[in-house]
């Protein structure tokens, strides 16, 4: 039995990680942290019924408690003080938020080579979006430009997605183009372009009714291709999720990406 703790437990993705830990055999929901419904019990909040876990607002208030696995879903600001209280306890970590930086990146690579802590962090975990990024990367090979379109619903706390930007930073071809804007062009309106990452214009649109999703057009000579992957339930992220719990204790220090947990080359 895998014991867990979840960090960001009352939020929307959190609940549906807690209810989906409930549901599996060989996982154990043994600690659930949140700034919201401190004290409910989280089996009552997400519709299981009675588990004894209560939430709390701190990891220091799970006394005695031994989890295997920390999982953050919770915000970037949040996660420093996850991975140190998981790290001093040899504590292993998953971590699905985004907008994380490349300095936070750096140190828990750094943490997990010098501690007894694997860590796990993924710009993305429904394998649908992994593949997305995979054909992606391939496509940019054989076409001249692409520009990326990010959707998600508008209670996302950053633009653009750690998606979006993870993809920009795979198309090499398109990423060493030169003269990505044509010396004609002028914007009418600031960034009607979109967002320039790694050569590639990026578009983020945020509205509610959304959830996740993102398209990738790429285009040559005569032709266009559209890639595109959508989340329509926040349950997509579990499959991916779950491999990285039951991988992580034999993934040795730092890994970045689902794909890695993945036969596709």
């Amino acid at each position: 039995m895998i014991k867990i703790v979840v960090v960001g437990a009352s939020g929307k993705m959190g609940r549906t990680i807690c209810r989906g830990i409930l549901d599996e055999k060989d996982m154990e929901l043994v600690g659930a942290v949140s700034l919201q419904e401190v004290g409910r019990d989280i089996g009552e909040l997400v519709g299981f019924g009675l588990t004894g876990v209560e939430i709390v607002d701190s990891l220091d208030k799970l006394i005695n408690m031994t989890p295997q696995v920390l999982i953050d879903f919770s915000h970037h600001s949040a996660v420093d003080k996850s991975v140190a209280w998981a790290v001093e306890r040899g504590v292993h970590v998953i971590v699905g938020t985004t907008g994380l930086s490349q300095d936070q990146l750096r140190r828990y690579q750094e943490l997990s080579l010098s501690s007894q802590s694997n860590i796990f962090i993924a710009p993305n975990m429904a394998i649908g979006a992994v593949l997305m990024m995979k054909l992606s990367q391939l496509a940019s090979r054989y076409f001249e430009d692409c520009e990326i379109i990010e959707l998600h619903h508008d209670q996302k706390a950053d633009s653009p997605s750690g998606t979006a930007l993870h993809t920009a930073e795979l198309l090499q071809g398109i990423r060493e183009r030169e003269g990505r804007t044509a010396q004609h062009e002028v914007e009418k309106v600031t960034c009607s372009r979109g967002g320039l990452y790694h050569n590639v214009h990026i578009h983020s649109i945020r509205l509610p009714g959304l959830v996740a999703h993102q398209e990738v057009i790429f285009g040559t000579k005569g032709q266009t291709l559209i890639i595109r992957h959508d989340s329509t339930d926040r349950g997509c992220y579990l499959p991916g999720l779950f491999r990285a719990v039951r991988s992580i204790q034999n993934r040795r220090g730092f890994t970045y990406g689902l794909d890695k947990l993945l036969d596709i080359g």
